[in-house]
């Protein structure tokens, strides 16, 4: 009987218990939990997007051989005479970006480059007699080091030769054809024309490289790439062709 009493005893105290949390006693319960539980948070971040430049412009680049004096640059006879002097058994003869200029009137060179690109090294092509070859003129090297410090495979990424080829300017532009017979030999594995900034394109592919050529004004010009050299950045550096004399050069 007493058992029975207290079990009767309890459940009125736990009645009066509820009874004092009111309607409902049990509706607070998650918000108190909340209150002690973290939640756990997700950190966010901003995904910033940068795209690598496929070319940079020519003036950040030092050309190797702007460092030669010359006396003669009024004088174009005289500074031919000057730049054969310093030949040492080939017809490639350094020479600076101005000496070429004035010896080339017009001559272009690319206003864009790789973009890893640092030095550019320039040469002047003569006959043994010391007049200029037609066949190329000149050629200039682009590098990512300084020129001749490292291999060429390695280090010379873009070679550009230009010829003063007047007769066969004017029978592309008198024939307004363009055919890949004309520059395509046993080492061409592809050729195409392409229309550059307006212009025909020869765009050759060989297993070390692409070449592209086109003529402005008498001059043919030669762009060779080598193939870590994309196809798409030498098409950015015909299409931009500036005079070599405006050039601003990195390293004066």
């Amino acid at each position: 009987m007493r058992r029975r009493l207290r079990l009767v005893s309890l459940g009125a105290l736990a009645g009066v218990t509820l009874a004092g949390c009111g309607a409902y006693p049990l509706q607070s319960l998650g918000n108190r939990s909340s209150e002690w539980i973290n939640e756990p948070t997700v950190p966010t971040t901003l995904e910033v997007v940068t795209t690598a430049p496929t070319v940079i412009p020519v003036s950040n680049l030092q050309w190797s051989n702007d460092v030669i004096e010359t006396q003669n640059l009024s004088d174009p006879a005289a500074l031919l005479a000057e730049i054969f002097d310093r030949r040492e058994g080939d017809r490639f003869i350094q020479a600076s970006r101005l000496e070429i200029a004035t010896a080339l009137p017009d001559v272009a060179f690319p206003g864009l480059a790789p973009p890893t690109a640092q030095w550019v090294s320039s040469q002047l092509v003569f006959n043994d007699d010391g007049t200029i070859s037609d066949d190329p003129s000149a050629a200039f090297g682009i590098w990512s080091a300084e020129p001749y410090t490292r291999s060429r495979s390695v280090a010379q990424m873009v070679v550009l030769r230009v010829y003063n080829d007047p007769e066969e300017a004017a029978e592309v532009a008198e024939s307004g054809e363009a055919s890949c017979a004309r520059f395509a030999d046993e080492t061409t594995d592809q050729c195409e024309i392409i229309d550059v900034g307006g212009r025909d394109t020869w765009a050759l592919a060989g297993p070390g490289g692409s070449t592209l050529v086109w003529f402005e004004g008498t001059y043919r010009y030669e762009l060779y790439g080598r193939t870590f050299i994309p196809v798409s950045t030498l098409r950015e550096m015909s299409s931009e062709m500036v005079p070599l004399a405006a050039i601003d050069s990195g390293s004066s």
